[in-house]
């Protein structure tokens, strides 16, 4: 047909400079891909850049790590084991587990707390809390606990476990030896709400998952430690788009005031585990990364902690707020946990607080 072989010509000649800027694009876009992605693993590497660039940099490299790269203790079968009661305790024995910031030791007795055996046998003084307490990201004697055995001469027994909130850790204490208990101090952190409002929801039980839903956590968290090219960065267009599903342990963290917060971790502390503690001294600490203001927990806590309705024993409780011992060079870069630093102006602190104490009752 006439003029068909100009026509031919004439695609051709469009479709071939619209197919080199496509592939140009392409290229181009890739490229930009890559160098993110080399970004983000220089940076998890270096953290001391990271915390000199800090603003939006920081917030940014630490929810990569957090959500990509980092392994929790509780889900590790080499330092944790299943539990009917608590869904975990770490495992007798001893293992090491670390991040990319830090490596440590871990010593734990027969009844899964990361302490020695001895201490077991009536302590004078427990801790309990989640992985603050329990000494993530340092050696086991640089912990806040041991900080307080030491400045006290108490004897001190670490029954914090990593991510349980306040109604295991009440659990736990029943299963221990408290019959020379004088003081008894709460690390607190803001996820234990999902679970302490849960234990109220549920008429003062705590429903547990099952065995296969800790090994089914336990492998997703050791899939986070193996590296592909391209996740950190197609993981986190996946996560702003809402298309990468969540962990499998995320909570549910639903608005509430600190009021109703508060009154959550006393129904807990009242009616989990052992329904009495007369005579102890009850001390209660938050820990978190979050300096803007002081702890508004804590000062609502001191406030309805005095209320008549409550037993003797909490209407005494004292309170630290940790923002006045605290700053945020206490604390790793990528991880929301302390340094070695923290661990001694936090357990400083708190034994100063057992010190006064005992002191007022004459002891």
């Amino acid at each position: 047909m006439y003029g068909e072989g100009d026509y031919t010509s004439r695609t051709r000649s469009f479709l071939k400079p619209l197919a080199f800027r496509v592939f140009a694009l392409v290229f181009v876009f890739a490229g930009a891909l890559a160098l993110l992605e080399l970004l983000f693993v220089i940076l998890l590497h270096s953290p001391g850049v990271v915390a000199a660039a800090g603003g939006p940099m920081r917030r940014l490299v630490q929810q990569v790590y957090r959500h990509f790269n980092r392994s929790l203790i509780q889900f590790d079968a080499r330092c944790a084991r299943y539990d009917a009661e608590l869904f975990y305790t770490l495992k007798p024995g001893a293992c090491t587990f670390g991040n990319l910031e830090f490596s440590n030791a871990y010593r734990v007795n027969s009844a899964g707390l990361r302490d020695d055996e001895a201490a077991l046998s009536a302590p004078e003084m427990i801790v309990i809390g989640d992985s603050h307490a329990m000494g993530w990201g340092v050696e086991q004697d640089q912990s806040l606990v041991r900080v307080m055995a030491q400045k006290t001469g108490l004897k001190t027994l670490n029954a914090a476990v990593s991510s349980y909130a306040t109604v295991r850790e009440k659990l736990m204490l029943g299963r221990l030896d408290t019959s020379k208990l004088r003081v008894l101090a709460i690390q607190y952190a803001d996820n234990d709400l999902p679970e302490n409002r849960t234990f109220r929801e549920q008429h003062d039980h705590l429903p547990i998952s099952s065995r296969d839903l800790w090994e089914t956590i336990g492998r997703y968290y050791t899939a986070q430690q193996r590296y592909y090219p391209g996740k950190y960065t197609v993981r986190l267009f996946m996560k702003v788009l809402k298309l990468e599903p969540p962990e499998p342990d995320q909570l549910r963290m639903d608005p509430i005031t600190p009021e109703q917060e508060a009154e959550l971790f006393l129904h807990a502390v009242v009616k989990a585990g052992p329904s009495s503690l007369d005579g102890v001294q009850l001390i209660v600490f938050e820990v978190n990364q979050e300096f803007g203001h002081p702890r508004r927990f804590i000062a609502a806590l001191d406030q309805v902690a005095r209320r008549p309705e409550y037993p003797e024993w909490v209407r005494h409780l004292v309170t630290l707020d940790t923002t006045r011992v605290l700053t945020d060079r206490d604390f790793y870069v990528l991880d929301d946990h302390m340094r070695v630093s923290g661990h001694f102006a936090v357990g400083t602190a708190l034994a100063q607080i057992v010190q006064s104490a005992r002191r007022a009752g004459g002891q």
